[in-house]
């Protein structure tokens, strides 16, 4: 079976036309269409159906069109891997990240990599962590960054821990318990609550309050950009990770509450396959990162202090060679 075939044909159902894709493809209809006998002939059975409206794929048409696409997608990509290697650079890493690192770490380590001259390609997608892990193991991401459940299973992947990142509760500095001294359990009960990340379901050691005021009233799961509009109101609380909060890149001010109870917390880690740990680019890319998030670590605050002043504390945008 030729490949050609198998690209064209994908071609042919995403465009829904045998004219558009022979131009998008750069061949005459007619050999096209030749190619498309030549294919329905090896496998036996029509893999198109011609309609008034255009094309429509059968059964085992859709099939090869997938298988297509993939043969297309690895195509254009050797072609983009060819122009970065021409233009200079050292590779391609695509790199996954959970939502509340896009709004922190991340982009604080693109920049600093940048400064330090690394010529390398980053593609970065942000989605759920339990969304990215999946697409590491399918080989869609070459690594992820993310705060995973313990039990979550990882079977076949690879842990490159960064921090244990310790939850601690965070409030706009409107926040009626933005300047208390020390906050309760009962205390955040009565505030309106926010959730953020598919695996963070509850509260440590807090109940809603028994007269109904307060309470859990919003769960994310997506961008994060949600909760820190909702926080910054003053009207909200959230638990957050504190070591990702410290580092936010957001102008916007943040009090870490005096909440002294025991919080839980979350390893941040860097995942790969184990058959890809050998990559070069990839271990780099987790020799730069860790190096990167150690460089940080003096500077976070013990969960729950707060300095001196009546101030507010202020999560703060860093500037300086690891800004």
């Amino acid at each position: 079976m030729d490949p050609r075939y198998l690209r064209q044909l994908a071609e042919i159902i995403d465009l829904g036309s045998l004219s558009l894709a022979a131009t998008s493809l750069g061949v005459s209809q007619p050999t096209l269409s030749r190619n498309i006998r030549s294919l329905e002939a090896h496998v036996g059975a029509p893999v198109l159906r011609r309609g008034r409206y255009g094309v429509a794929p059968t059964t085992v048409g859709a099939a090869l069109a997938r298988e297509g696409r993939s043969i297309r997608d690895a195509l254009q990509q050797a072609d983009l891997d060819l122009r970065h290697w021409k233009g200079g650079l050292d590779g391609r890493l695509r790199i996954g990240a959970g939502t509340m690192l896009a709004h922190s770490l991340v982009p604080r380590f693109v920049e600093h990599a940048a400064n330090e001259g690394w010529k390398v390609a980053l593609r970065i997608d942000v989605e759920r962590a339990d969304r990215l892990i999946d697409r590491v193991r399918s080989r869609e991401l070459d690594v992820a960054i993310v705060q995973i459940d313990p039990h979550f299973p990882k079977e076949g992947l690879r842990q490159v821990t960064l921090i244990e990142d310790r939850r601690a509760y965070f409030a706009g500095e409107r926040h009626p318990l933005a300047r208390k001294k020390v906050v309760t359990a009962r205390d955040i009960a009565k505030c309106r609550l926010i959730t953020v990340g598919a695996f963070w379901t509850h509260y440590a050691g807090v109940e809603p309050a028994a007269d109904g005021a307060g309470g859990l009233t919003v769960a994310l799961s997506g961008d994060v950009a949600i909760a820190l509009h909702l926080l910054s109101t003053g009207k909200y609380v959230a638990a957050l990770p504190g070591f990702v909060m410290d580092h936010l890149c957001d102008g916007r001010r943040f009090v870490r509450l005096r909440y002294r109870s025991a919080m839980p917390s979350r390893t941040l880690s860097i995942w790969h396959r184990d058959d890809m740990g050998g990559r070069p680019l990839i271990k780099e890319f987790c020799s730069r990162m860790a190096a990167y998030v150690a460089t940080l670590q003096p500077a976070t605050p013990p969960i729950g202090a707060r300095p001196p002043s009546a101030k507010p504390t202020r999560v703060k945008r860093r500037s300086g060679r690891h800004a």
